[in-house]
């Protein structure tokens, strides 16, 4: 049996209760312009979940609560490419985490994806009887009342502290006068501390910390609560404007002229006046794939290793984007390109564009 509509019009929490209370075995996946997130059910009860977005997958996960660094996901990744072995077995086996730290990781991160989906005004979802196969999943136990309890709970929490932080576009700064040597903060909020000395905005600290929109803000907003931050600025982005022509068409046309970046805008206009139309999420994934084996075809192979071309106290001067702010931090003339990408919380197309500008703008040249 499947079942398919939209948040907008079945609550969230009714939906979960309506697989639990019909002991239903399947997947239920939710979409919404580029994020795509699945919960995986056997007999009524979550077994697992997944997610297209990094920071949901299991190793940035673990690097965000600080259980393993860096270089040891990069050395699991490394393993897992050539071994296709589940990633939370290659951590464990190299010593990195416990057996009791990837199933903790695993249900706080099923935990966090759906806890996001309280957060969605609207999206498309899809119950299906099959669609996993469980030789690929690490089995999880949940308590399904206790998740749609939370997620409630967050979802007032959002309302507050977006009447507080209403972008990730705002630079917060530690509040004048305050003592820090009297406050008792967890090595969590002394990292958040310490970024806001950089002057980095709510984004750009999120990509830093390989950290989810929620938990970021949610552990800022404690810190502004205690009177330790305040707010310092806003700084604003632009906004795309909407073309009303004939979308889908001149999406077609772009594609079969190798357009892909052109057509990406079009079909996430698309996507904007039909969030649930799943053949424009189709073509922008296939247009982003075509765009990546460009890149790694032409101008940014994956073996090679990239490296600056100026000292990077240039870069300062350079009026970079927070996400090329973050690729250029990950450049360190030993990880090759496709570690960036294994290790980045953007996307691998957005890495690679950025690469290509800072190669085109001449601050870094790859070898």
């Amino acid at each position: 049996m499947s079942l398919s509509g939209n948040l907008k019009t079945m609550d969230l929490a009714e939906l979960l209760q309506w697989v639990t209370l019909g002991r239903k075995t399947g997947s239920l996946a939710f979409i919404r312009n580029k994020t795509k997130n699945s919960i995986f059910f056997r007999n009524g009860q979550i077994i697992s979940s997944r997610s297209n977005e990094p920071t949901k997958q299991l190793g940035h996960f673990l690097l965000f609560k600080g259980k393993i660094s860096e270089v040891q996901l990069k050395k699991a990744l490394e393993i897992q490419l050539q071994t296709r072995t589940n990633l939370g077995k290659i951590l464990v086996q190299q010593g990195f985490v416990s057996q009791q730290d990837v199933q903790q990781a695993l249900i706080s991160r099923t935990e966090e994806v759906i806890y996001d989906l309280f957060l969605w005004e609207d999206g498309y979802f899809h119950f299906t009887a099959e669609g996993y196969n469980l030789e690929e999943l690490i089995p999880i136990n949940m308590d399904l009342n206790a998740i749609i309890f939370e997620g409630v709970r967050r979802k007032d929490e959002w309302d507050r502290i977006r009447n507080i932080f209403p972008t990730n576009d705002m630079v917060l700064s530690l509040r004048q006068g305050v003592d820090l040597k009297v406050l008792n903060l967890t090595p969590l909020h002394k990292k958040l501390l310490f970024l806001l000395t950089l002057q980095k905005t709510i984004s750009e600290i999120i990509l830093e910390l390989h950290g989810s929109d929620f938990l970021v803000n949610y552990e800022l907003f404690q810190l502004y609560e205690k009177g330790v931050i305040e707010v310092k600025e806003i700084r604003s982005t632009p906004t795309p404007a909407q073309d009303p022509a004939a979308l889908i068409s001149k999406g077609v046309e772009l594609m079969e002229s190798r357009r892909y970046q052109e057509a990406i805008a079009i079909f996430q206009e698309i996507l904007v006046l039909d969030p649930h139309n799943s053949w424009a999420d189709e073509q922008i994934e296939h247009a982003e794939r075509a765009i990546c084996e460009d890149y790694y075809r032409s101008s940014i192979p994956a073996h090679k290793v990239p490296y600056f071309l100026v000292p990077e106290s240039a870069l300062m001067h350079q009026n970079l984007t927070h996400q090329e702010g973050f690729v250029a931090s990950r450049i360190n003339g030993t990880w090759d390109v496709k570690s960036i990408v294994m290790l980045s919380p953007l996307r691998e197309i957005e890495i690679l564009q950025v690469m290509d500008k800072l190669v085109k703008m001449g601050l870094i040249a790859l070898r």
